[in-house]
């Protein structure tokens, strides 16, 4: 990764959605969805406190992100790919658009192509909807405005022991994942720590959002 460019850290967690195609599904039953609709699973708080540990990432400032495909077969893949267009036919949901999880049930957020966009189990109606378009345009502005700092060796040092202290607080982060030894994974620099914490953590990958270069 080259940083002799403005740019700042991104935090994606990919994940793949179920295509409900009955009536009968809850979406369509206790919210009204059309269907097809989409299904996407959140980690429960019982099995692990993740989905708040990307919340406090995204309350410090950070752009952190859920994405999901609103497609599922394989030449539905494909077309997109061809098309340039697996962004902008995917979803986009900041984690504290989701909001806390009410409890240690299984929760999954749904959505209606084209139209609403849903936490369940109890339906709870999620009013920051977001295309690619809204959120490249958001990150283009966060480049113009903080893509000289986010970069900063003292910024990303931060991050790191921002990262591993979040990580720190839940009781499922098992020992072995606290006592990361740098030299064994080969983190030389803040950039490889935020990187390999977020993964290891957060279950999530690192990008780097800088401008095109020119020529």
């Amino acid at each position: 990764m080259k940083l002799d460019r403005p740019g700042f850290p991104l935090f994606l967690q990919f994940k793949l959605c179920d295509r409900m195609n009955r009536r009968s599904c809850r979406e369509a039953r206790e919210a009204g969805f059309d269907v097809p609709c989409y299904r996407m699973h959140l980690r429960p708080s019982r099995l692990s406190r993740q989905h708040e540990m990307l919340r406090c990432l995204e309350r410090r400032g950070e752009e952190v992100y859920y994405s999901a495909p609103m497609f599922h077969q394989p030449d539905e893949l494909s077309d997109a790919f061809l098309q340039c267009s697996v962004r902008a036919r995917s979803v986009w949901i900041r984690p504290n658009d989701i909001g806390p999880l009410p409890d240690d049930d299984d929760h999954h957020v749904s959505f209606e192509p084209g139209g609403r966009w849903a936490r369940f189990s109890e339906p709870w109606e999620i009013e920051d909807k977001r295309d690619f378009e809204d959120v490249e345009r958001h990150l283009m502005n966060r480049l113009l405005e903080r893509g000289r700092i986010d970069l900063s060796v003292g910024r990303l040092e931060d991050l790191a022991d921002a990262i591993a202290s979040i990580a720190d607080q839940p009781r499922d982060i098992s020992q072995r994942q606290r006592d990361i030894s740098p030299k064994a994974v080969h983190l030389e620099t803040p950039l490889h720590r935020v990187a390999y914490y977020a993964s290891v953590f957060l279950e999530s990958q690192l990008f780097v959002v800088q401008e095109r270069q020119k020529g």
